[in-house]
């Protein structure tokens, strides 16, 4: 009897610690499946804000929105370089309203009109590009192999 209360205490021990790792694994786990969820919402609103800029040819209030509001954090969910890239998804898209309202100014000459569609047309094309280029600069850090 006694040699059976002796063994109890280290077994009850052992699968006390068990039991702690195994949710110590848990909360690891949850933090990491915590940060795809948030990258993924990066990610996600990025390609919906370039689609909308091809789709629209315009810079729409809401996808740009949605775009700022999700990618704030991005310089400390992902990196100074996914922020910088997005920076300047923002300044195109401005830099293409800007080029857009400029061209239908009703006193704009001829020569100044094919500048500003010239500059139109490469600004889309770039986004056009950028719906390649967004899931490789966020296939790093989107992938679901340590979750």
């Amino acid at each position: 009897m006694q040699v059976g209360a002796a063994a109890l205490s280290p077994i009850i021990a052992v699968v006390g610690g068990w039991i702690a790792w195994q949710q110590v694994r848990i909360n690891r786990n949850k933090l990491k499946l915590d940060r795809f969820d948030k990258r993924y919402e990066v990610y996600e609103a990025s390609m919906n804000f370039a689609a909308s800029m091809i789709a629209n040819g315009d810079l729409t209030i809401g996808p740009y929105d949605e775009f700022l509001v999700k990618s704030r954090g991005a310089r400390f969910l992902l990196s100074k370089e996914i922020a910088d890239y997005l920076d300047e998804l923002g300044a195109n898209a401005v830099k293409l309203r800007g080029a857009l309202h400029a061209s239908k100014a009703p006193s704009i000459k001829d020569e100044q009109w094919a500048k500003y569609e010239d500059r139109i047309t490469e600004i889309t094309k770039w986004f056009q590009q950028q719906l390649e280029v967004i899931p490789e600069r966020f296939g790093p850090f989107l992938s679901v192999k340590d979750i």
